[in-house]
């Protein structure tokens, strides 16, 4: 009879940390989608790149990089972008070299701008990409989003 007792205590227990980590995931204060003003750096950063450029689904981050100067370099792995979130202080013109360092052919989209480029594996392109002055711009492998190839440009 006690064991009997003792077994929904137990598994409330045992629950009690997935409790916490979902209401720890959704009280995340930050941004608005509609503003795309991005959460705090500090807060952001602890919780990955997808919530600080509230990116929505499925993300395979693989890090966050300052963009410093005009150029920057992504690699497109099976399937990924590293580094998924590129963040600067200001908008801008900024050269993107993207080198697929997978197997698979991939591409890199930004669809408001109308970058549609392919990328075949140990190959190189570089788009010209136009960052706001403030917000996320996100980008894709139209070929792979769906398993979180997926990344954005954190600027602000």
């Amino acid at each position: 009879m006690i064991y009997r007792k003792r077994l929904p205590r137990l598994r409330l227990m045992a629950l009690l940390p997935v409790v916490v980590l979902v209401l720890a995931a959704c009280g995340s204060g930050g941004g608005s989608p509609a503003s795309g003003t991005p959460s705090s750096s500090a807060s952001a950063a602890a919780a990955g790149c997808a919530a600080l450029a509230e990116l929505d689904g499925k993300v395979e981050d693989h890090g966050t990089q300052p963009l410093t100067g005009q150029a920057v370099t992504v690699n497109a792995g099976d399937f990924f972008f590293e580094a998924t979130c590129l963040t600067s202080a200001a908008g801008g013109t900024v050269a993107v070299t993207v080198t697929n360092i997978g197997s698979a052919l991939h591409n890199f989209s930004v669809e408001s701008q109308g970058i549609d480029e392919d990328v075949a594996a140990g190959e190189s392109i570089t788009a010209d990409v136009e960052l706001p002055d403030s917000g996320t711009l996100g980008f894709v492998c139209k070929y792979h989003s769906g398993s979180g190839m997926v990344g954005a440009f954190v600027i602000g």
